[in-house]
């Protein structure tokens, strides 16, 4: 008997373990998304005429999904940890009364892989009690039933449940081993026999296997002997990669942008290259500890680059010394310097750090080097100009194409004038000892009086003082033409997105910091400055949003001088002298605070 309800379970469970949304597969059905919710709910059934379409796009059969059994296999995935076969129709019917029995091997699946490398079977299934993963090695028997209560994840962090070394004539478990080296944190490690040695008598190449769990399901993943081995910034996924000379790609390192919460593009930068190497922060974080978020720069002449955290203040040496690691910088370096540099970038990638560089994509902002092609070749990396690439490009099939090789990756357009390749790891220090370090950070960036004799860049409290006279030089406005006009209405924005954004950090950063004080008074001062910066932010931020965006005027065709009027330039000067009376209030407090250290 079909029971409207159970189907629409089933459907839902189906079209998760799929990873479909409920309007991805309402488009692969041609049906709406609202009908796919009212199956889903047991308000309906589908139509006989989708059911085909519908038993294709889930890979069950249509007798598995209107006439649900206690026990289902969800997905069964027939792999050597490198390529898969999904066989999850083919091994639902050896499901009888509730029970699945089989041995995988070619006799199941004749068109699988003739390598050496061990195979086995990963399944998820459901039963009354829930929903459970489990695995079996090819030529071992698989036995499950509605009692079988097989892996569950309980963390966020992948558990790596099985680890084999060897290969289908031969093979060991190295689970002990795998669990010995996890207590050190590696972020990536290479498959040789020091590590986990080989069988005597095997002559043949070797292989690891790994199977493990995290929150989306059971997985394998495998690399040949002399290969790599890589887990995920937040260590949820593992992936191989190759060791050899030719190519290493970083997988998994997210895009990076403006307009995402990350406008400080060397602190968006810093971000990926910490997560990418298994430490636990956050950007906001990042700009607290390095004192970026109480940045504030200014160049008379109106560039863009006067958002770049580091233009004025090298933020990198209080963010390194506070997450204790070191760095190595190179700047604007001569040809033949490059060579010697890009083999030390390549040996970082083969050891899983991001090394981050400026000016790798379209305009000079931060971006990390993900790895690379063609020995060296080709680097490939994350910038804050991806977007428009992928959006414009999202239709060509040759584009498409060379992403699956590149593994989503953008190339490096052109040699980075500035890099930061950071390297070991020491203790770092205490979360209060970088909240004071920050403080003192603040102090020292906002009170430089004067322009440095080398740069045109002012910072601090000059720099506010400088910006505000740019906006109420009403003549430079009345006798500027419309392109330097729209420049400086542009840079304006971009400026005032910057300081938005470090403002937004330090309120953040402080409210997280205000639990690691204790003494009353240095505790009622820390609170009175994040009430402050809140304060400041919520300015900022209400300003910001305010303000033209030069980017929609240019879509439109509005005028910039009818977009960016006398009055508005005088009302952001009125809000710069704002900024600046409660920078000043800041810095009593910090003082209060190191006075009380």
């Amino acid at each position: 008997m079909i029971v409207s309800e159970k189907v629409g379970k089933r459907i839902a469970t189906l079209r998760k373990t799929k990873g479909l949304s409920q309007e991805q597969l309402a488009e692969l059905l041609h049906v709406s998304a609202q009908a796919v919710s009212k199956w889903e709910t047991g308000k309906s059934l589908p139509e006989t005429a989708t059911l085909p379409l519908l038993s294709a796009a889930l890979n069950h059969s249509i007798d598995s999904i209107l006439l649900p059994q206690e026990l289902v296999v969800l997905s069964a995935i027939y792999t050597d940890g490198q390529q898969e076969l999904d066989v999850t129709q083919l091994v639902n019917q050896f499901v009888a009364s509730d029970r699945l029995s089989l041995i995988p091997g070619e006799h199941l699946f004749p068109h699988s892989w003739t390598d050496s490398r061990l195979k086995l079977l990963l399944v998820t299934y459901e039963t009354p009690d829930g929903m459970y993963s489990t695995f079996v090695l090819k030529d071992q028997l698989l036995t499950i039933d509605i009692h079988s209560n097989g892996y569950v994840s309980t963390s966020d962090e992948l558990q790596i449940i099985a680890a084999h070394y060897g290969n289908e004539q031969a093979y060991r478990s190295v689970a002990d081993k795998m669990k010995h080296y996890e207590h050190f944190r590696w972020t990536q490690f290479t498959a040789t026999h020091e590590l986990f040695p080989s069988l005597i008598g095997n002559d043949g190449q070797d292989y690891l296997l790994l199977v493990y769990l995290n929150t989306e399901g059971i997985h394998a993943v495998s690399c040949a002997e002399g290969e790599q081995i890589h887990y995920s910034g937040e260590r949820s996924h593992l992936y191989q990669t190759r060791s050899s000379r030719d190519q290493c790609i970083i997988e998994g390192i997210p895009r990076l942008g403006f307009g995402r919460g990350q406008d400080c593009s060397w602190a968006g930068a810093m971000t990926l290259a910490l997560t990418a190497r298994g430490v636990v922060t956050t950007y906001e974080q990042v700009m607290g500890y390095s004192g970026a978020c109480w940045r504030v720069a200014f160049e008379p002449a109106w560039d863009y680059s006067a958002a770049d955290a580091l233009v004025v203040y090298d933020y990198s040496i209080p963010a390194c010394k506070a997450y204790g690691l070191s760095a190595r910088r190179a700047n604007r370096l001569e040809p033949q310097q490059r060579t010697a540099e890009k083999l030390a970038i390549l040996e970082d990638i083969r050891q899983g750090r991001l090394p981050l560089a400026i000016n790798l994509r379209v305009a000079p902002e931060w971006g990390v080097i993900t790895g690379y092609l063609a020995e060296g070749d080709v680097l490939l990396c994350r910038s804050y100009f991806d977007d428009e690439t992928f959006s414009e490009l999202e239709a060509d099939a040759e584009f498409q194409a060379h992403m699956r090789i590149s593994q989503g990756y953008l190339h490096v357009d052109q040699w980075p004038y500035r890099l930061i390749r950071l390297g070991d790891q020491s203790e770092a220090p205490s979360a209060l000892e970088n909240l004071y370090a920050s403080l003192r950070v603040k102090l020292e960036s906002m009170q430089a009086e004067t322009l440095s004799n080398s740069s045109s860049y002012a910072s601090g409290f000059k720099a506010l003082e400088l910006w505000r006279e740019g906006l109420l030089d009403h003549p430079w406005y009345a006798a500027a033409d419309e392109e330097a006009f729209s420049r400086r209405l542009s840079v304006n924005h971009f400026c005032m997105m910057a300081l938005a954004d470090a403002r937004r950090c330090a309120a953040a950063y402080l409210h997280d910091s205000l639990p690691l004080v204790h003494d009353p008074q240095q505790h009622a001062a820390l609170a009175e400055m994040t009430e402050l910066y809140g304060e400041m932010a919520t300015l900022l931020d209400k300003y910001y949003k305010e303000m033209p965006d030069p980017a929609i005027l240019r879509t439109t065709g509005a005028a910039p001088r009818a977009s960016w009027t006398t009055r508005q330039r005088e009302q952001q000067a009125e809000l710069l002298a704002m900024v600046a009376t409660m920078e000043h209030r800041g810095d009593t407090l910090a003082q209060t605070v190191l006075s009380l250290a």
